[in-house]
């Protein structure tokens, strides 16, 4: 029984990388400070939109303040956006995060080039042609989609998450294209 109770080598590493994983999928705070500030080499994501250019997607509901969150340690930090209740809830993210960890080993041409190949055809994605190195805009349902571009090394993303999300294409990639202005 002893046997059965006794912790196993390795155990640790896993529990705590499955732990980490869990914390960047649900948008637990950052690890770099109370107040959520984002490393030096990761940008402000709040700072690349404004609550009067998302507004327009929220119609009669209002857009409150985004909420940073990040790991310092990974370059990936995140501000998150939510308006409505019930079935009218949305939820916008703006993600920025490193290529090289998203498409590792991959050089500057094959990441473009997987973006690129990434749209599915006769669908409602598309590729974007006048935002950074590649962009595309995705959906995979009619109540996720998501506006992706390759620019200075990073993906910079517009996640849209509610009920009519893809029929929003349009706003998310003008998000996309105000976002990575400032990026």
């Amino acid at each position: 029984m002893t046997r059965l109770l006794r912790p196993r080598a390795g155990y640790g590493f896993a529990s705590a990388f499955v732990l980490a994983l869990g914390m960047v999928a649900s948008g637990v705070s950052s690890f770099g400070g109370v107040d959520g500030t984002v490393s030096a080499q990761a940008p402000n994501t709040c700072a690349l939109l404004t609550t009067d250019e998302i507004q327009p997607l929220a119609a009669n509901a209002s857009v409150g303040e985004g909420v940073a969150s990040s790991l310092p340690s990974f370059n990936y930090s995140t501000c998150r956006y939510a308006w409505g209740v019930g079935t009218d809830r949305f939820k916008l993210s703006v993600v920025v995060h490193d290529a090289a960890r998203a498409f590792p080993g991959m050089t500057p041409d094959q990441i473009k080039q997987r973006l690129v190949q990434s749209v599915t055809p006769d669908t409602t994605e598309a590729v974007i042609s006048d935002v950074g190195e590649a962009a595309v805009f995705k959906s995979d349902s009619p109540y996720y989609a998501t506006a992706s571009a390759f620019l200075k090394g990073r993906i910079l993303e517009v996640r849209l998450d509610g009920s009519v999300a893809r029929e929003q294409k349009d706003q998310a990639i003008a998000l996309l294209k105000s976002a990575a202005s400032r990026l």
